[in-house]
């Protein structure tokens, strides 16, 4: 059994609107198939059928105001009401007091403790490094959770050894990120590459924020680049996918990219997107983001 976490940030529900949502302008023939021929949106959130279910995910949690990475990110990954506990949603990274609850409560944390296997699969550039570790850095949600177990994150030379992928999935960026040895890759070949990797774990991680960061551009170009990537990864990935043992599991912690007529985050609820085995045992499980970890944890108990 292996379970397959992919986190891309700032991905909601939106209009059937090619105009302003670029899941309708994209070429995203792997999740029209999944899906029937149908995309995520206001008026198809509900699917399901031998293989994938798609159900809504509340992300407001009933605190005012828009969403944000560090409070949403932390429920995600803790199962804790961030938002509620502060008073307010929070980001983009972790609010101060929360870091010691993520540290003990993060779902890696929890996996360890029922002597699970994880790895966080994104690999990053130095010049990641020298920020978050840096005198005015400060670590980001999933990536604290993963260091907090001691293990370290992926560099550049775990990319280039294909034993990580890039957080942009085609890796177009290494070049000016300062590390010229690693060259760009097909989506369709890095899903394979994750999927080949997820077979060593029984729970591997990936987080895709590019989607948020296209978002706040409100660039449709580079929006439904970064979709048609995720598209290319998820066939990849199926190419060899064990329907009746492994899980691919797809979330966000807000809205964003789904509504390019505003540059900032929605309160639109997010699409949970599971393909494979018991797909439907989350679906009727969670309902809004801190029902995530508690739904995984559950899983695995089952499972053992």
């Amino acid at each position: 059994m292996a379970f397959y976490f992919i986190f891309w940030d700032g991905v909601g529900f939106g209009k059937k609107d090619p105009a302003t949502n670029p899941f309708f302008a994209a070429t995203l023939p792997t999740f029209r198939r999944l899906f029937g021929g149908e995309l995520p949106s206001h008026a198809f959130k509900k699917y399901s059928s031998d293989t994938v279910s798609l159900s809504s995910v509340n992300t407001t949690l009933r605190v005012a105001g828009l969403p944000q990475s560090g409070t949403g990110q932390t429920a995600i990954m803790t199962g804790i009401n961030a938002s509620k506990i502060v008073g307010k949603h929070f980001g983009p990274h972790p609010y101060s007091t929360l870091v010691p609850v993520i540290k003990e409560q993060n779902l890696f944390r929890q996996l360890e403790r029922m002597k699970k296997s994880s790895f966080f699969v994104n690999g990053y550039p130095q010049r990641y490094f020298d920020y978050i570790f840096g005198p005015k850095g400060k670590i980001p949600t999933i990536a604290l959770s993963y260091l907090s177990i001691g293990k370290e994150l992926n560099s550049h030379q775990a990319v280039l050894n294909r034993i990580a992928i890039s957080a942009d999935i085609s890796g177009t960026r290494w070049k000016e990120l300062g590390h010229p040895d690693i060259e760009p890759a097909e989506p369709v070949a890095v899903g394979r590459l994750f999927h080949a990797i997820g077979r060593h774990y029984d729970l591997t991680f990936f987080e895709y924020f590019v989607t948020d960061m296209a978002g706040h551009s409100r660039d449709m170009n580079a929006a439904t680049e970064m979709l048609e990537r995720m598209d290319g990864l998820i066939a990849g990935m199926l190419q060899e996918f064990d329907y009746r043992n492994d899980i691919i599991f797809m979330v966000s912690d807000h809205g964003n990219i789904e509504d390019l007529s505003v540059k900032t985050h929605t309160r639109n609820p997010v699409p949970l997107i599971v393909v494979g085995a018991h797909h439907r045992y989350f679906s009727a499980q969670i309902k809004n983001l801190t029902h995530i970890t508690p739904s995984i944890i559950s899983y695995f108990t089952r499972m053992a």
